[in-house]
């Protein structure tokens, strides 16, 4: 099963060194969709530039997924 990676960018980047099995491309953009769902609740702020960036195990981006106080289920 492929790993993936998802990776914090705040202002900073946060590094997911571990990573988390998941079945498809697909899964890993729900997971990063959940992930910035809960970060956008726990964490109220006006910065927009906030996101959840999916890396495969290869290093390559899967997906970006915003961090958005008014609307976090939407990934670019």
């Amino acid at each position: 099963m492929p790993k993936y990676h998802f990776e914090i960018v705040d202002g900073f980047r946060l590094e997911d060194p571990i990573g988390q099995d998941c079945h498809s491309d697909a899964q890993a953009k729900t997971v990063a969709e959940r992930i910035a769902r809960q970060i956008a609740e726990d964490i109220r702020r006006d910065d927009h530039d906030r996101k959840v960036i999916v890396l495969d195990d290869n290093g390559e981006e899967v997906c970006k997924t915003p961090i958005d106080d008014t609307d976090s289920s939407s990934a670019i």
